[in-house]
């Protein structure tokens, strides 16, 4: 029995997957990664809140699929390769990883890349992000969403000086 059914179907929250510890994952990561800027257990926080934050959007567009203020999808943008990093690092501890996915959510969370040929246009591209910000901000707070989009946010900041 997963964690979702003793708590009869209810949202997990934060607090419960970041309580999730693997010392594997996290050395792994530290071996393969060594010059990333995130430490390995930044990283490992911060693709636990990613997985997180997917499963409470995935419920929510379940709840209520015309809210148009919703992101349509949590993506792994390229700014917060970091956290796909782990994610990866993750996927090769592949019973953790299935069992992790059970326990916590019930279902199996598959990293699927974008292979889609059809880009959106600018616009569309731009309204979905401002959804995904605001979404990740009112979730997870500012200081998650400078720390997934940091380099963009230092080459505004050094444009604007």
């Amino acid at each position: 029995m997963g964690l979702r059914e003793l708590f009869m179907k209810q949202p997990l929250t934060l607090k419960q997957i970041l309580a999730y510890e693997n010392e594997h994952i996290i050395e792994r990561y530290a071996k393969d990664y060594a010059d990333n800027y995130l430490s390995p257990q930044q990283a490992y926080t911060e693709m636990l809140k990613f997985l997180w934050l997917g499963d409470k959007l995935k419920s929510e567009r379940k709840k209520n699929p015309e809210n148009k203020q919703l992101p349509n999808m949590m993506p792994i943008h390229h700014e917060m390769k970091e956290i796909d990093d782990m994610w990866h690092t993750f996927i090769l501890f592949t019973k953790n990883y299935a069992d992790f996915c059970e326990h916590y959510f019930d279902y199996f969370i598959h990293h699927a890349p974008n292979t889609s040929k059809e880009k959106p246009t600018e616009e569309e591209y731009r309204q979905e992000l401002e959804r995904y910000l605001i979404y990740v901000y009112d979730n997870l707070g500012e200081e998650t969403v400078r720390l997934w989009f940091r380099d963009v946010l230092l080459e505004n900041d050094q444009a604007i000086a």
